[in-house]
């Protein structure tokens, strides 16, 4: 098995979606029992430390051009 761009691509795009499923379900399933949400959590910890999450979306952003520019 190669690890194409495509692949590479199509894996990082499977993993936000599946995060994102799993955080949405989770924020349901929170609400419905009357517990606090983990996205509370995720929120808090992005603003507690911003260039984190600065320096995060940079390398995604570098990862994604690298990989899609022609």
């Amino acid at each position: 098995m190669s690890l194409t761009p495509e692949a590479i691509l199509s894996l990082i795009a499977t993993a936000g979606v599946g995060i994102a499923f799993l955080l949405m379900l989770q924020e349901a399933i929170a609400l419905r029992k009357g517990n606090d949400p983990i996205t509370n959590g995720v929120r808090s910890f992005v603003r507690r430390f911003p260039r984190g999450t600065y320096v995060l979306a940079v390398l995604i952003g570098m990862v994604l051009g690298h990989l899609l520019w022609p």
